[in-house]
């Protein structure tokens, strides 16, 4: 059985890229003093001082509320948060699973969605552990590509022509990691009249719905008449509010389908710490004013960082949200491996390779403006300037 498990994984194309390239990628920056990273995706704010004390008063008996209390009104946070952010009406008692994180939470939306054989039409490129889920469930990722043409969009045309008779799901990732790609209103639509008509389950990941630029608008598929029956929708507070590392996040969907995430889930890890959960709650009701400051401090050195790959005239896909961007350096004739270590090398500056995504993104590298201003603008002087050399 384990052989077998083994060779299915293989098949799957489980890979020891992405996370393990990256942190390679981080310790080999670190030889240098001045050494920058443009690769990880966490937020370089702190916790927000009210989500600490609340914890602190949790802890020292200031806030006498049971463990069980705290999760309820937790689920009952995130239920006003659906309602009011996303526009999904949930039921907290039996519509919503909290997770360890937004990466358990993946992964309980994949196992309950799909089984050994049936396909799931992903956005390429898109995260790569939903490449890992995929295969650890044994279906059959079908990815449907992308282009830095069209800002990453993915086109309704292309996932109907994906669709066989073996297709259970469709993930949408809006926005988007690594593309910063946000599906427009009338795409999403479109897209759940698809599921509707081949009756298809959506897994839908909201993780960056919070982060939107220049007039974008986020549209949660389970919003939509009739698609909360056949829609899991995904979410995490680790980019929200600076609270990565917490390990708090959600899955939430119909009742039916809640209750094999649920079965799961408590089969994996069982409940989440009842410390991650005070703060979480804090997080969700408590001072908005945080998330706000991230905000508008994301969208100003997004701009900066276009600004300076315009001027060196590097193509990308234009980010609608999220904290990163997709730049295009085919025309260095360096696969993204290979530049990214030259780039450390050169600028003592990481990027995240493209080819961590999938070969086909190989001419790629993700940049993230996750750095303070004055750091972000010494670190993009950098690489765009070796850039310009390998140009001439």
């Amino acid at each position: 059985m384990l052989e077998a498990m083994s060779a299915r994984l293989r098949d799957g194309g489980i890979r020891s890229s992405g996370i393990t390239i990256l942190y390679s990628l981080i310790e080999k920056v670190k030889q240098y003093p001045d050494g920058i990273s443009l690769g990880r995706g966490d937020p370089d704010f702190v916790t927000p001082a009210h989500i600490l004390d609340a914890v602190r008063r949790g802890l020292s008996g200031e806030d006498p509320r049971p463990s069980r209390q705290v999760r309820t009104e937790l689920c009952q946070a995130i239920a006003d948060r659906l309602r009011t952010v996303n526009g999904i009406e949930i039921d907290p008692q039996t519509e919503i699973v909290l997770t360890q994180g937004g990466q358990e939470a993946l992964c309980l939306m994949v196992f309950a969605a799909i089984g050994p054989g049936d396909e799931i039409i992903v956005p390429d490129p898109n995260y790569n552990t939903y490449a890992d889920a995929v295969a650890m469930a044994g279906g059959v990722r079908v990815p449907v590509p992308t282009a830095v043409e069209d800002n990453f969009m993915l086109d309704p045309d292309r996932v109907r022509a994906a669709i066989t008779s073996r297709t259970g799901a469709l993930l949408l990732v809006s926005p988007n990691n690594p593309t910063a790609a946000v599906l427009s209103p009338d795409r999403v639509q479109a897209l759940a009249a698809l599921a509707d008509e081949h009756d298809l389950l959506i897994l839908a990941d909201d993780v960056y719905d919070r982060f939107l630029y220049d007039g974008a608008v986020h549209t949660s598929p389970a919003s939509l008449p009739g698609m909360k029956g056949r829609t899991l929708t995904l979410n995490a507070l680790s980019k929200t509010y600076a609270m990565t590392g917490w390990r708090l996040g959600w899955v939430a969907g119909p009742a039916p389908l809640m209750r094999q995430v649920r079965r799961i889930k408590e089969a994996v890890s069982g409940d989440v710490s009842t410390i991650s959960a005070r703060a979480g709650l804090a997080a969700l009701t408590g001072p908005q004013e945080p998330l706000h400051q991230m905000r508008a401090a994301y969208a100003r050195r997004r701009r900066f960082v276009m600004d300076a790959l315009d001027r060196g005239g590097l193509a990308y896909g234009r980010p609608q949200g999220g904290q990163f961007i997709l730049v295009d350096i085919r025309r260095t004739g360096l696969g993204s491996m290979a530049l990214a270590h030259r780039l450390i090398e050169e600028t003592h500056v990481v990027v995240y390779p493209g080819v961590a995504f999938g070969e086909a993104w190989d001419g790629f590298v993700r940049m993230t403006f996750l750095q303070p201003d004055p750091v972000l603008a010494e670190a993009v002087d950098r690489v765009t300037k070796a850039l310009a050399r390998r140009d001439g």
